[in-house]
């Protein structure tokens, strides 16, 4: 499965995964913005007031019998960060052309539903978005602000994050605050849907059986006459934080059991890079398999956390280590991840362990031609970073990692940020329910 560039104009790109494993096809309609503080919440606001209701399809019921209609596809909002970007649009899952009848075109019928939510919203008789439509989904944004402050976990990582790329976009919240959200009118919000859609270019990925031309002619009749004129102008998605001198700290206290630990750290490499795949499977061998040092020793064999985990943030060249744990153990936890991290810098790992990890993280990556879904986001993600590589590659590429580049990775990280969300009360276990 090897995308194919199939067209690439000012206001349409799109690229296509061939094949036929699947009974229906993903395609992406997406859009990439700069990450800005004050827009990337409206963004989110809009895109939600954008999917209640179109002119030819007045409600979420009419879009959703539409879509009924269309042989069951499935329409979902894209809102997300990736790097310094915000990607925003809509992806459908579509029955692929060979199950249904030759007549129906099913593919322009789709994008032009999409068009009609983009670019032909319900406005009132002043020309406005629906006050009920935006009231309803401000209630509904900031009730997700309010369930991630109610979620230790997710709390303490946003506000990890925070501290972590307080000099980056994508430090912005995406949702905002419920101070902001409950300020906006329909008057703004409309002003701001006018202004966005003359941005807006389309980066476009298919991944099914149809033909490329089949796709190409749906998207170019609709979308297309809609964006043409507005350059696409894709922003930088890859950008490196750079290392601090003396790491940020961060404290908070929660009436809840479980504390949550994080620790952040810069490594210098991002996707594209010489040694990316070296991250990857020093990573997985860090924290992010069941093979991993922190699962094996803080949480298992030293019983000192409920989870501890990894994550590699390729676009942004960090990494960050998270522990759900009782307030007591936060010392003990902490000066044991950091002798794991001291022992992989200094090669105190088996050969047994290094290749437990390899083959963890290329089992992983041998599932995402399993579904479009899987395959469009490998995909389409090192499109962002300009980083031309198969699932293959990738896989050929995580076998030839040397137990010396991955100690040359551990060597080079640099601590950032530390945030401790302190528990306050008894017990702890119960908040968990993501255990590694």
């Amino acid at each position: 499965m090897n995308p194919k560039l199939v067209f690439d104009t000012d206001a349409l790109k799109l690229r296509v995964c061939r094949t036929k494993k699947f009974k229906a096809g993903l395609l992406s309609v997406s859009a990439v913005l700069p990450i800005e503080a004050e827009s990337a919440p409206l963004t989110s606001l809009l895109l939600s007031v954008l999917r209640r209701g179109t002119e030819k399809y007045p409600s979420l019921e009419a879009i959703n019998r539409r879509l009924d209609y269309l042989y069951g596809t499935e329409l979902s909002i894209r809102n997300f960060y990736r790097g310094d970007c915000q990607i925003i649009g809509f992806s459908a899952e579509l029955l692929d052309s060979r199950f249904l009848p030759s007549d129906i075109a099913l593919a322009e019928e789709v994008t032009s539903l999409l068009c009609q939510i983009l670019y032909h919203p319900l406005l009132d008789e002043n020309r406005l978005l629906q006050k009920k439509y935006v009231e309803s989904e401000k209630q509904f944004q900031c009730e997700a602000i309010r369930s991630i402050k109610n979620n230790p976990r997710a709390y303490a990582s946003e506000q990890c994050n925070a501290l972590l790329y307080q000099h980056d976009a994508c430090g912005a919240s995406i949702y905002g605050t419920e101070e902001m959200i409950q300020a906006v009118t329909p008057e703004a919000l409309t002003e701001f849907w006018r202004t966005l859609v003359k941005r807006l270019s389309f980066d476009c990925f298919y991944v099914g059986a149809a033909e490329p031309s089949e796709i190409s002619g749906a998207l170019e009749r609709t979308l297309g006459t809609e964006a043409a004129g507005f350059p696409r102008k894709i922003p930088r998605s890859v950008k490196a934080v750079s290392s601090v001198e003396t790491p940020y700290t961060g404290y908070d206290q929660m009436a809840v059991g479980q504390s949550q630990l994080l620790m952040g750290y810069t490594v210098e490499c991002v996707i594209g890079s010489p040694d990316y795949h070296a991250c990857l499977v020093f990573n997985e061998l860090l924290g992010c398999s069941p093979v991993s040092r922190l699962f094996v020793y803080v949480r298992e064999k030293l019983s000192l956390c409920y989870h501890c985990s990894s994550f590699y943030h390729s676009a942004k060249g960090t990494v960050v280590i998270q522990c759900g744990l009782h307030r007591d153990h936060r010392a003990r936890a902490e000066e044991e991840i950091l002798h794991q991290l001291s022992l992989l810098a200094g090669g105190n790992f088996e050969a047994a362990e290094l290749e437990a990890a390899k083959k963890s993280l290329i089992s992983t990556y041998r599932q995402t031609e399993d579904s479009p879904a899987a395959a469009e986001g490998f995909y389409f993600g090192r499109s962002l970073a300009s980083f031309a590589e198969t699932v293959e590659e990738c896989i050929e590429a995580i076998s030839r990692v040397t137990a010396e580049q991955v100690i040359a990775v551990a060597q080079r990280l640099k601590p950032h940020t530390v945030y401790f969300l302190e528990g306050t009360l008894e017990g702890g276990e119960e908040d968990d329910d993501e255990d590694n």
